[in-house]
Parts: C-alpha cells; structure tokens; sequence
C-alpha cells in the first residue's frame, strides 16, 4: 500500500465515522489521470452501505520536496481547502433559490485533510454519474465551447452576487487572494531557471523565423507575467485560474449537455476574462478559433448578462460590455504566453507527461518535448493573436 493510500484510509476512516457510514465492504483503486493531471495521485472509492453503494473519488497530494516550493503547492491545496470549506458554501446560500439548471454545481463535499504532504480531498465521483472526460487532444467542438462558458459565467456571476450582498465578506476574501504561479518574488529567478532549462526556447521553435522574434521579445518582457494578467483590472472578480478541459467533465449532448468543474486549486482574485482567455486558447485549434473565438466571447457575456440578472444584480453596473471588451483586449496577450509556458504539458503525451511525485523532481521535469499537435496549437493561437494586433 503506498503511502497516499494509507493517508486517504485515514481520512476516510474520519469520513466515514463523521456520517455514520458502517460498510460491509471498502474497495479503493489507483487510476491514472492520462496525462491531465500533475499535482495529485487519483483514487475511485467504493463503498457497499446497507442500502446502496457509494461511489467516491479522492485527490491525493503528490508533489516532490524540492518541487513543492516552486510549484506554490501550500497555495494550492490551500486554495482548495478554502472553496470547499467556505467559498462554495457561501456560493450555495446565494442560489439557492434559482432552478439546478441556472446554478453553478459544485461536486459534492466528503472531506478534507491538510496535513502537509498529505492534503487530501474526497468528493462525488461524476463518473461512476455518467460524467466523461474531453479528449485533452482534440479542439473543441461548439457545444463543448458553450456550455463550458455558459458554466463559467455561473461562477463569476456569483463572485459579482456576493460582492453586491455582502461588501465586507467580499473584500476580506480577496484582499489577500492574489494569483501566486510565478508571483514578483520568484518571477526573474523562475524565468531564469526556464531559460536554463530552454522552457522557452523550446516551444518558440516551432514558429515562423520572423513570428518567433515578436513572441521571443513578449515572452522575455520581465512585465508579462503569470501574476499580471491574473490581477483585477478594476474590481476583483473571484475567478477560477485554471478553466481548462482536463479540470471539466461533461455528461449528454446537445442542448442536454451538462459541464462540471472537479479542481479549484487555483482559485484567487483576478479579472474575468481571463479564465475566458484560459478556457478557449489552451482547449482550441487555428480553426476553432478562427470560427468561434468572437462568437464564444459574446455568448459568454451575454451567458454572464443572465446569471447576474437571476442573481438580482445588474450587469450594467457591475460590469458593462464596453468594460467587458476593453479587459479582453487588454488580456488578450496572455493567450501567448501560456501558449509557450503552458501548452507543451497541458497537450504532452501520457509518456512524456511531467513526472513530479518525486523528491529528485524540479523545474528540468518540465522540459516537454514538443510534438507535432503543439506546433499546431501553437501556431494557430500567434496566429490568432497577430490577426487581433495584440503582438
């Protein structure tokens, strides 16, 4: 038995005390995140209660020593421990009047554990619910794209909800709730160590000789940062920080289709349209976004628009669209920059997926070699960025 099941049967032993649990049988496996997930070792629980069986899914911290400081992980797992302790039931007292359809859907909460080293959360598992996966790989397709805003706009809407019903809460909580991924304490020295490593050089070669200069100057401004695209513009918005496919899972189709978001790791204080940014250039090829970038944009404001007005705010006050252009203008560069710090790991494949679950694991594990969909992927989101004018 390793040692991260041993520590999830101690919580769950707690767990299942805490709710009266008494199974006759407790079956616990270890699955492989297929390349979508770094920080974590996964487990499906099964458990046979008198009157049914439950089925569980639980997140285990895996990070080595060394890599724990540079990854922020106490942040991290911190972050997660807040949502599920105290955002998401502030969230919940907010909508609890609105129809399942028109609430932002948290998976239900078993229980967590802080212990450094060790943090643990159990939760629902969606899948044993019918819930599946998108392939990481592939682009996404319209209405994988809608309903993942759609759900997005849910999320902020409540950030501008609970701003608007209780002002001192608000600001508590985002006062001290800044993006710290490469924060201004370690940004040079991070980007030293990626230059070292050739982080950057790396994913550049697959440019265009004359595109990669433009990116080269970009990506090696000492302003362009992790943390400056994630800070508020204005008002902070709680956003999400890491709205990606490999975090959603989805269940039906069509108009039927329903999206779920299973990580809040990096949960913090920012601007909106960053995780837009986020969702559509790490999940789309040249032609996606080239068809639906413009019109996703607008279905996510117009989604935001709704779930503001359910939620007894006024968009127009709170956050306009003229206001809501201007930000995604501004922002907008940032789809460059976690096109090369981002994208290699996000698309590796299975095998050379960063290994970080051990204490010799540092920065050097993330060299990725890039492949044939990266240069792709890549190519199309300069692209993108070039016909916008924002490089």
């Amino acid at each position: 038995m390793t040692d991260a099941e041993k520590a999830l049967r101690e919580l769950l032993d707690k767990v299942l005390k805490e709710r009266g649990y008494k199974p006759t049988e407790i079956k616990i496996q270890e699955i492989s995140s297929g390349g979508r997930n770094y920080t974590s070792a996964l487990f499906c629980i099964s458990l046979c209660l008198p009157d049914k069986e439950l089925k569980l899914f639980a997140k285990v911290a895996n990070i080595g020593q060394e890599l724990r400081e540079v990854m922020q992980a106490d942040w991290l797992y911190g972050t997660e421990r807040f949502v599920y302790n105290r955002l998401m039931h502030l969230y919940n007292e907010l909508q609890k009047d609105l129809n399942e359809e028109h609430r932002f859907i948290f998976p239900e909460f078993y229980g967590i554990s802080e212990e450094t080293g060790k943090e643990i959360v159990i939760m629902e598992n969606l899948v044993a619910s019918g819930y599946e996966t998108y392939d990481r790989l592939k682009s996404l397709d319209w209405d994988h794209g809608r309903v993942g805003v759609e759900n997005l706009a849910k999320f902020h809407a409540l950030s501008f909800a609970l701003q608007k019903s209780d002002p001192e809460t608000f600001k508590k909580i985002t006062t001290n709730m800044p993006f710290r991924i490469g924060d201004e304490e370690q940004n040079q020295s991070s980007k030293d160590i990626w230059i070292k490593n050739d982080l950057i050089e790396g994913p550049l070669s697959v440019l265009d000789e004359g595109d990669r200069g433009a990116v080269r100057e970009f990506v090696m401004n000492s302003n362009n940062t992790m943390p400056k695209f994630n800070k508020p513009i204005d008002k902070p918005v709680i956003s999400h920080g890491d709205y990606r496919k490999s975090n959603l899972l989805f269940k039906g189709q069509g108009d039927d289709l329903q999206v779920r978001v299973v990580d809040y790791q990096t949960v913090h204080a920012g601007c909106a349209v960053t995780d837009l940014i986020y969702f559509i250039y790490l999940g789309s090829d040249d032609e996606f976004l080239r068809l639906y970038f413009d019109k996703l944009a607008n279905h996510y404001y117009t989604s935001l628009e709704e779930a503001l007005k359910r939620l007894s705010v006024d968009p127009v006050e709170v956050y306009p669209r003229e206001q809501f252009e201007s930000d995604l203008k501004e922002k907008l560069p940032y789809a460059v920059l976690i096109g090369v710090m981002l994208l290699p790991v996000i698309i590796a494949d299975e095998e050379s997926a960063p290994k970080v679950n051990n204490d010799e694991a540092d920065i050097s594990t993330f060299i990725v070699k890039t492949n044939d969909l990266y240069a792709q992927r890549f190519r199309g989101i300069v692209s993108d960025c070039m016909r916008r004018g924002v490089l």
